[in-house]
């Protein structure tokens, strides 16, 4: 697709899921504008400026929810570099995330998995990397799991993506990873059973657009439904996402006051540890 003529900006047409990663991009990109940002993320503000699409039309003003998300993983992802530092990641559904180039240190393997639309999008707006390894195909699918050997060790990030899948989709999957992976990590947000019930009855984000269909949310106080996925799968760590910086994270933050409503109403962030 070629730039706009009259904006200078290159057009992109996306439905559905696939239209979804340029929500976090917008929330990412609208955070480097802030002096007390989470992330650094140049590729999101250059990205958003690049891109044809009326961001703040379809989804309304920024907020802090994908930045903590990404901050909160990519904390961890750094963690796990240093006693991995020639590690593979796996990234499942990262759409325009630049998460590589915000931990990369220089040695580590990086495969993006991800649908067609995606990993167009990703070669036409990122650089190449040749660390970097793109497979086109659904999570769901077998084919980027064929590509790894049984044992691997590695850090799966699933950013954004589960709640696309129905629970049982859900389940399996994360049984295929837990029964191929070894010694590794597996990191992830939930939204809970309230968000998902809206999406399914057409959530709308603004007055022109509808989020797509979210079948499988899990409430905070459920979570332990992890530990019983697979005998080497365990919940290494939780928290909500007000949890790591609640001042940016309001109205969330003052549920943490309030277990049984925390439990019941707080989006999460999921580490599972497959042994």
């Amino acid at each position: 697709m070629e730039a706009n003529g009259r904006t200078g900006k290159e057009e992109v047409s996306l439905q559905g899921v696939p239209e979804t990663l340029l929500w976090p991009l917008w929330n990412r990109a609208a955070e480097q504008k802030r002096e007390d940002r989470l992330i650094d993320d140049p590729f999101s503000a250059d990205l958003v400026d690049r891109i044809d699409y009326d961001f703040e039309a379809n989804f309304g003003k920024p907020n802090a929810s994908h930045a903590v998300r990404a901050r909160v993983i990519d904390d961890a992802l750094k963690l796990w570099l240093e006693k991995n530092p020639e590690g593979t990641v796996i990234s499942l559904g990262e759409g325009l995330d630049s998460q590589f180039w915000r931990v990369d240190n220089g040695s580590m393997r990086w495969i993006s998995v991800d649908v067609a639309e995606s990993i167009e999008m990703r070669k036409r707006f990122l650089p190449a990397e040749e660390r970097m390894e793109s497979v086109v195909s659904s999570a769901l699918d077998d084919l980027w799991l064929k590509n790894i050997p049984q044992g691997s060790k590695a850090f799966i990030v699933m950013a954004g993506l589960l709640m696309y899948f129905r629970e049982e989709e859900v389940k399996e999957l994360l049984y295929r990873i837990a029964d191929h992976f070894r010694e590794s990590l597996a990191m992830f947000d939930v939204i809970p059973v309230w968000f998902s019930r809206k999406s399914l009855k057409g959530m709308k984000v603004t007055k022109t657009y509808t989020a797509p269909l979210m079948p499988w949310g899990l409430n905070y106080g459920d979570y332990s439904w992890f530990d019983e996925i697979h005998p080497r799968c365990r919940i290494k760590r939780k928290m909500t996402y007000a949890d790591p910086f609640p001042e940016r994270m309001r109205p969330y933050s003052y549920l943490l006051a309030f277990p049984w409503l925390t439990n019941r109403l707080a989006p999460g962030i999921v580490q599972l540890e497959i042994t």
